[in-house]
């Protein structure tokens, strides 16, 4: 019985070894990650396989081994980020504060319900997923920074507007591979909504500089 067991641990360690031996390069494994993505999205409609495709920056923030950006690769993907900045067609940075109080609570949008993307004429932006803004809000996420009294502290001059309607529009031109979602360059929000939560963040009467 002991040699049986002995056999048996050694057979077990023969094969750990063997499979360590085989295993493939960090970068072929994230090529079959890729691969494997894509082939779950059998439903094949094209909303949901833009998904699985990821831009040059997305590639260069997700190098296999958790490689560390070089300074060309960071400034490329600056460059990237502030190249896809677009305005609202007003020229308006910011907008209705009200209209983005209700945009940074709404989580629609894009979501997959039955194997089909959501339909909506627009979608939300759900800040509060990571940002706690008005202090009174009972469940934001504690994801990103919070940013109460954001207007308080920075104001609500053309500068500002200027530097927070880029960063969310994309936060890359900032921050290169940052958590936060490109969600203007994404196609997600449109300039519009964006300069609504522009408004929401540093309008004196904002809840969240109250």
């Amino acid at each position: 019985m002991i040699y049986a067991k002995s056999l048996l641990l050694l057979s077990a360690t023969v094969a750990v070894v063997a499979g360590c031996a085989t295993f493939p390069d960090a970068e072929s494994t994230a090529q079959r990650a890729e691969q494997m993505v894509t082939e779950a999205h059998t439903l094949g409609a094209p909303a949901l396989l833009r998904r699985t495709t990821q831009d040059e920056s997305q590639r260069a923030c997700s190098s296999p081994g958790g490689a560390k950006l070089t300074q060309e690769h960071s400034a490329t993907i600056v460059k990237t980020a502030r190249d896809s900045i677009k305005y609202p067609a007003s020229g308006k940075l910011t907008g209705d504060w009200k209209t983005g109080a209700q945009l940074v609570a709404d989580g629609r949008g894009q979501r997959i319900i039955n194997g089909q993307v959501e339909k909506l004429s627009a979608n939300g932006a759900l800040c509060i997923n990571c940002h706690l803004m008005d202090a009174k809000e009972v469940n934001a996420g504690n994801v990103g920074p919070a940013l109460t009294g954001y207007g308080t502290q920075h104001g609500d001059s053309e500068a500002v507007a200027r530097y927070t309607y880029e960063r969310i529009y994309n936060a890359w031109a900032f921050m290169p591979c940052s958590n936060m979602p490109r969600l203007g360059a994404s196609g997600f929000l449109t300039p519009e909504q964006i300069a609504h939560i522009v408004a929401y963040l540093i309008d004196p009467q904002s809840p969240v500089n109250k």
